[in-house]
């Protein structure tokens, strides 16, 4: 029987993608977003519609599933940095937090958590006008917001693996990634969301990843 994955912003650009991956892959896939529904997920996905901030909604969700993925952001007006805040300002802690407590009485399960490269300690290991970019913009927000969210995860018992890749494309091309704990990336580094997707996917079985933070980019040719 296949394993059950519920990706949390299933309906996002990268959500997608790691939808579409896990399904070709042999998993059942769950798509949990707000605006989830047949028509806005990937083909041979399940769409929840729910929200995040909603213990109720989350622990419905992650009922009898193995495999939990956060593909969470928050929502601007555009994809500009500078762009307005439309979203929760807190959306990745307070969903942390109503994560953890739906999972407390759940038994063990596989997470993995898309953060960012420049959040936390992996900050000194961007680049110099990334770093100034972050903090002019409104990305700060959201880069302390995952903070706070990734130090919630790694006090728990479960199988987690968080992520920080670079600055994401939507790009169609699959490219070769490397993860590590102290990779350095600079300010043009990026990488496709089809790739990340492809990489997540592939090490979910791999327990070279347990309870460790990785930054994640192209391998140089």
């Amino acid at each position: 029987m296949p394993k059950k994955i519920v990706i949390f912003g299933g309906t996002g650009r990268t959500g997608k993608q790691i939808a579409k991956i896990a399904i070709e892959k042999g998993y059942e896939t769950v798509c949990f977003g707000r605006t989830a529904d047949w028509g806005n997920v990937p083909d041979g996905a399940i769409p929840f519609k729910g929200n995040i901030t909603d213990e109720e909604d989350v622990r419905n969700a992650i009922n009898e599933c193995e495999i939990i993925i956060l593909a969470l952001s928050i929502s601007r007006t555009s994809r500009s940095p500078f762009a307005k805040i439309t979203g929760d300002r807190q959306l990745h802690s307070k969903s942390m937090k109503i994560l953890t407590s739906a999972l407390s009485d759940s038994g063990s399960k596989r997470i993995v958590k898309i953060s960012a490269q420049g959040v936390g300690e992996s900050k000194t290991r961007t680049g110099l006008i990334f770093r100034t970019l972050i903090r002019m913009s409104n990305l700060k927000i959201a880069f302390e917001d995952h903070a706070k969210a990734d130090e919630i995860l790694q006090g728990t018992d479960h199988f987690w693996t968080i992520i920080r890749p670079p600055m994401l494309n939507d790009k169609e091309d699959f490219i070769e990634l490397v993860a590590g704990e102290s990779l350095v990336t600079n300010t043009r580094t990026n990488v496709s969301r089809v790739s990340i997707a492809s990489w997540i996917i592939g090490s979910l079985e791999n327990i070279d990843w347990e309870k460790r933070c990785v930054t994640i980019l192209p391998r140089k040719t």
